[in-house]
């Protein structure tokens, strides 16, 4: 396989492990007692992920002809890895602080991590012709302000009270993970937005 097709594979798989993390995780926190499960095999495709990363890293340095600017190829590469860290990480979070119970506001919040992490694995299969790839990145922002706006009002509903102090405070950090989660997703749709433009 020619080198620079074979960034293209590279991106799909890693995106395709996203994929399947953010399904696990949606499965694990409207079933919170098959999360350990869950979270172990997030962690699998986490360090799956990491070997791609490594893999698009290795194959960048041998190519001399790159499909796309090197920058716009590493940022890729790295903000698809963040996304995938996140998932980890709130999966992990779940599981350290025995949250048991998971709220509306935060079930909404993962479905939204699906949800955006499926645009983002079609805007990448588009990555090669580099056509229709806006749309998907004009369906993240509109997620990404959904989460905004139900972590926004998660987070005030912990400060009105009912609440002991200690829940708070572990509470308002899983929410402000969700929220990172999708603010990264949205970095990611920005990186290719602006591939498209550079290579119209």
């Amino acid at each position: 396989m020619p080198r620079e097709r074979r960034f293209y594979q590279l991106f799909d798989q890693h995106v395709t492990a996203t994929v399947a993390a953010a399904q696990l995780l949606r499965e694990g926190v409207n079933e919170p007692l098959s999360m350990p499960a869950k979270q172990a095999a997030i962690k699998d495709l986490e360090h799956q992920g990491d070997e791609v990363t490594h893999e698009l890293v290795r194959t960048l340095h041998r190519t001399f002809v790159t499909p796309f600017d090197r920058e716009d190829i590493y940022a890729l590469a790295s903000g698809l890895d963040d996304v995938l860290d996140y998932i980890e990480e709130i999966a992990d979070t779940v599981a350290l602080y025995k949250i048991e119970t998971i709220s509306p506001p935060a079930l909404e919040m993962v479905d939204l991590i699906a949800q955006a992490v499926g645009e983002l694995q079609q805007g990448v299969a588009k990555l090669e012709q580099l056509k229709g790839i806006e749309r998907h990145g004009i369906e993240v922002h509109r997620l990404e302000n959904l989460g905004d706006t139900a972590s926004r009002q998660a987070i005030a509903s912990l400060f009105a009270g009912g609440h002991d102090a200690l829940e708070v405070i572990k509470l308002k950090e899983f929410f402000t993970l969700l929220e990172d989660a999708l603010d990264r997703c949205e970095d990611v749709a920005n990186i290719l937005e602006a591939i498209t433009i550079k290579n119209a």
